[in-house]
């Protein structure tokens, strides 16, 4: 059986998407803990959580930024 090569641009493609649902999914845990901020017993907690899932969408868009030029090609090799 033979194995199919994957493209550079197809792996990049690849690991994007996955940090773009990655992103999708901590809108949703953003959205979940906005709802927190109202009782009083768990805006503490939930502020942090809201910047903990920012730090996170912005690491990956940094990567998404980075994936898009050839400077991290030689990981894919």
């Amino acid at each position: 059986m033979t194995q199919r090569t994957i493209s550079l641009v197809e792996k990049k493609s690849i690991i994007i998407a996955f940090l773009g649902q990655c992103n999708d999914y901590s809108d949703v845990m953003v959205n979940k803990y906005q709802a927190q901020l109202q009782d009083e017993n768990l805006a503490e907690s939930a502020a942090q959580k809201i910047h903990d899932w920012n730090v996170y969408r912005q690491f990956n868009e940094y990567a998404v930024q980075e994936l898009g030029g050839d400077e991290l090609d030689h990981w894919f090799r």
